[in-house]
């Protein structure tokens, strides 16, 4: 036994409380569709995957093992990932969380958690170490995207510096694309941000109007369907609550005038040159 420097992920999901009673009284999601949402935080399966096939995002990335060390152990409502300190395992790490949260939400499931780097040892069901108490005690402090100036809490999974530090200052462009894509910073602190993939962009030497039209409003669709099943479950008398939803319907109302922008800027590129005001 021995502790490890390792890459280290707390994720928790919010208002499990309630959920669990509203199982119980048949008056929200049922125990199955609760246990079956819960799954999304991670799975043997998934560490099974990586030790047969290696990762799948930026496969071509260094590692020291090809299953990356990576570990997922959930307890409840929360879960803790680990993988070991190479650019391979970094972002894999951040595409689980990322993946995770995304999937989640898509359920109207809200998260908040910390991604840090640190010593621990994590083997099985046993986690012990600096480096998870140090996500553990930050889950609950999260300031991304806060909406006040003093406000804590927030529903996001915030990155530690750290970690941010490590994936910019290496030299594999596929890493850092790929981190960029998954996270926002605002205010210096950076986070997952799960509608960073949900935009759109297209290449004007392949213009398509017909097809980027179309792409535009799938994205705008998923993003009401979003919107949706955030609300669903949400009492509006639960201040804490809504407080919480708030943020991600901001989100989802920033996204939703991307994709406003991006149709008028589709209509003007189909007008003559001579008419364009880009």
């Amino acid at each position: 036994m021995q502790f490890e420097e390792k890459f280290i992920a707390f994720i928790d999901v919010l208002g499990f409380k309630d959920m669990v009673e509203s199982a119980e009284n048949r008056t929200g999601r049922t125990l199955s569709e609760l246990m079956e949402s819960l799954s999304k935080l991670g799975t043997i399966e998934d560490e099974m995957r990586l030790t047969i096939y290696g990762s799948a995002i930026c496969p071509q990335s260094t590692f020291n093992q090809q299953n990356l060390n990576f570990k997922i152990t959930q307890i409840s409502d929360c879960v803790i990932v680990t993988s070991e300190i190479s650019p391979a395992g970094a972002i894999s790490l951040i595409n689980h969380c990322w993946v995770a949260v995304m999937g989640l939400l898509r359920e109207g499931i809200l998260c908040r958690g910390y991604i840090t780097k640190g010593s621990i040892y994590h083997q099985n069901n046993q986690i012990v170490g600096t480096g998870y108490q140090k996500a553990y005690e930050k889950e609950s402090g999260v300031c991304a995207f806060k909406m006040e100036a003093d406000e804590r809490g927030t529903p996001f999974v915030e990155i530690d510096p750290l970690v941010s530090q490590y994936i910019m200052t290496s030299t594999d462009e596929c890493v850092q694309k790929m981190f960029s894509r998954m996270v926002k910073t605002e205010e210096e602190t950076t986070a997952l941000f799960p509608f960073k993939r949900l935009s759109h962009s297209f290449i004007i030497s392949k213009f398509d109007p017909e097809k980027e039209k179309k792409s535009n409003d799938n994205i705008r669709k998923s993003l009401y369907s979003l919107k949706e099943k955030i609300m669903k479950y949400i009492q509006p008398s639960n201040e804490k609550a809504m407080r919480k939803v708030r943020h991600y319907i901001k989100a989802i109302d920033q996204q939703l005038q991307v994709c406003d922008e991006t149709d008028k800027m589709i209509e003007k590129l189909l007008q003559p040159l001579n008419l364009r005001k880009l």
